[in-house]
């Protein structure tokens, strides 16, 4: 009912947090970002606004995309994501600047880059387990999946190579932590997925219990 919904929005919104911390993380490093962000990097470089509007860009093409090839796994969470996803992003690296995180040295951009790609793996992954609609490109990937048989994790890495790739046309910076970015977010996300799932039915197998 209510509550359960309430619980819902409120994990879309800690995941929000999640991505806009994470690919904040990701851009003050220095490193490159992960894919999208890469595109969106040069999305904004290129058209002159900042990374939040657009990062809303590439959300709203991706919404339509996903509303017309996999209606299905839209939900109230896919759009609250699209549209607040760029401000948080936006607000986080606000929050970093002072921080000087590009300044450190190698090794610490890197332990910074890595807590960016836990906590993006993490929120993508909250998105997919509450049900309310996955973040658009999920949506997409999720539905050619389901149709073709090609796993999520190969979908997931094809269309990372293909952002990186547009994104550095556009002027996007890709680095080192891009490269880590494909490697381990379809995994993580996978793995906190399962994670979840696990957590999840313990719950229940307690409650049944007691």
């Amino acid at each position: 009912g209510l509550n359960c919904m309430i619980k819902k929005l409120m994990g879309v919104f800690i995941a929000i947090n999640g991505v806009g911390c994470g690919i904040s993380l990701f851009l003050q490093s220095g490193l490159g970002s992960d894919p999208i962000g890469v595109l969106c990097d040069g999305i904004s470089r290129s058209l002159n606004i900042s990374i939040g509007q657009a990062s809303l860009i590439y959300n709203l093409i991706v919404i339509l995309i996903a509303a017309i090839v996999a209606k299905g796994n839209l939900g109230l969470g896919t759009v609250i994501y699209a549209l607040l996803s760029g401000y948080f992003i936006d607000f986080y690296n606000w929050i970093f600047a002072p921080l000087k995180i590009g300044e450190l040295n190698f090794l610490g951009r890197l332990a910074v880059y890595v807590i960016g790609e836990i906590l993006l793996a993490a929120a993508l992954a909250m998105l997919i387990y509450f049900k309310l609609g996955m973040n658009a490109l999920d949506a997409v990937l999720y539905k050619v999946n389901s149709l073709t048989g090609i796993s999520y994790a190969v979908l997931r890495t094809g269309c990372d190579i293909l952002y990186s790739i547009l994104g550095v046309i556009l002027g996007g910076v890709f680095g080192i932590g891009t490269l880590i970015s494909f490697l381990t977010t379809g995994y993580l996300v996978g793995k906190f997925t399962r994670i979840m799932d696990a957590m999840n039915r313990l719950n229940k197998d307690n409650k049944s219990y007691s």
